[in-house]
């Protein structure tokens, strides 16, 4: 890959665009759903998950019902401050998210994917709410 950095900025817009549609079936299509592994940390109160069937029943819901969440529901994102740390079959990416309809408190975003049958799946997300001031 020539450029890493644009290559996985398009994954995280495709897999972004997977919650802005509420396409549940494309979402599980960026995870690791033979061997059920993704580990969740939100940035909202009791939706941290340790399954891959975990978390995609708390989306489900969401995606269904909305929650309370800065709109209630998906939001789009602006994503800033991009870095890319990968090697072979394994990456990691970090980043700036802000919800578009309310960019402050900003979450610091952490993803780590590994290609698994020539196929990049997210394994773990790490999401904070930017600490106060």
């Amino acid at each position: 890959m020539d450029n890493i950095k644009e290559y996985f900025l398009n994954y995280l817009n495709g897999y972004n665009q997977t919650w802005v549609d509420k396409d549940l079936e494309k979402l599980k299509e960026y995870y690791d759903t033979d061997n059920n592994r993704l580990i969740y940390y939100d940035n909202h109160k009791n939706n941290d998950t340790y399954t891959l069937q975990k978390h995609l029943a708390l989306v489900s819901n969401f995606l269904l019902n909305g929650k309370e969440t800065e709109s209630g529901q998906v939001e789009e994102l602006i994503i800033e401050d991009f870095n890319v740390f990968s090697k072979d079959d394994v990456a990691c990416l970090c980043f700036i998210a802000k919800y578009k309809s309310c960019p402050r408190p900003y979450v610091r975003t952490t993803m780590y994917i590994e290609k698994i049958e020539d196929k990049w799946k997210v394994l773990h997300v790490h999401c904070s709410f930017e600490p106060e001031r």
